[in-house]
């Protein structure tokens, strides 16, 4: 017999994927997800689940090379941010089976930051895609979404775990942090680094990618601190503020709303843009929802 829930998925940039071997893990054990609310990569991997496209994004992610991640890179040099972000929703909208949060057979809500008023903004309704993209716009990364006079951006800034959002419904509540201050478990540490030629692969790739924008923008600033560790480049600038700005919020609303179970992602598992390392946190998704299982009592 199935076992419904609620689902709630936090921020965290590239460490979210992780959410899609949770949700696999958790459908294996026979566990119904009837409403999921998310923010930023929360939003991301909940709607496309909702909109009934996770496999299709899935093997996407995984499958992506060097070429394809520089193909979705659409520059803004006007607005602010640094990628406008039009090549990635595209194809992720054209993956959705699924385009309005209306039409969705489960509940949704995703939740963004609204810097024009100081607030949050709670998708409910309309279209799924815009709702994903304001979720997911990382100050500094993504230029903000415009909604009439509302500018809206990542809503980790306000709400990272979004539990509160929930509908009032009585059933057992399954919250993921991906930005946790756990340490990574040896099991864990095994998946993201049992591979030193895979590391090196991955280091190549993501210089190549460092170079393209830093030659395409004109950087000054390196991107990557590899060459010189005690200096920071720019994505470890991001993901050390995104993750200082993000923590207590994450806490608050842990203590204030305590989940039946809570499925921690570690903060230094990646980094907030390591996307080359898809499938090695889709596998520590996996694990860290075959353990937190373990001994959780179904409702």
């Amino acid at each position: 017999m199935s076992q419904p829930i609620n689902l709630v998925l936090s921020g965290g940039g590239a460490r979210g994927i992780a959410h899609i071997g949770i949700i696999e893990v958790l459908e294996a054990h026979g566990y119904e997800i009837k409403a999921v609310t998310g923010t930023s990569m929360g939003a991301l991997v909940g709607g496309i689940y909702a909109g009934q496209a996770m496999e299709t994004y899935k093997q996407w992610l995984i499958n992506a090379d060097i070429r394809e991640a520089i193909r979705m890179l659409d520059f803004s040099l006007k607005l602010p941010g640094l990628i406008k972000g039009e090549k990635i929703m595209h194809k992720i909208e054209s993956m959705l089976a699924i385009k309005s949060i209306d039409d969705l057979p489960i509940s949704f809500k995703a939740v963004a930051t609204d810097l024009n008023h100081n607030k949050e903004k709670t998708f409910t309704s309309g279209a799924l895609i815009v709702a994903i993209r304001a979720s997911i716009s990382i100050p500094s990364v993504f230029t903000p979404v415009m909604i009439a006079n509302q500018m809206l951006v990542d809503g980790g800034l306000v709400n990272n775990i979004p539990i509160n959002k929930l509908p009032d419904n009585g059933l057992p509540i399954i919250a993921v942090c991906a930005n946790a201050d756990v340490p990574l478990t040896p099991e864990q540490i095994k998946i993201m680094h049992g591979d030193p030629h895979a590391d090196n692969e991955y280091k190549k790739r993501l210089k190549k990618i460092h170079k393209y924008i830093g030659k395409y923008l004109n950087f000054k600033a390196p991107l990557l601190n590899d060459e010189v560790p005690e200096r920071l480049g720019y994505t470890d600038i991001i993901d050390k503020s995104l993750h200082l700005m993000i923590t207590q919020n994450s806490k608050r609303i842990i203590n204030q709303y305590p989940p039946d179970l809570l499925i921690n992602i570690p903060h230094n598992l990646a980094g907030t843009l390591d996307f080359l390392k898809a499938e090695k946190i889709y596998k520590v998704g996996r694990l860290a929802a075959q353990d937190a299982l373990k001994n959780f009592k179904r409702g």
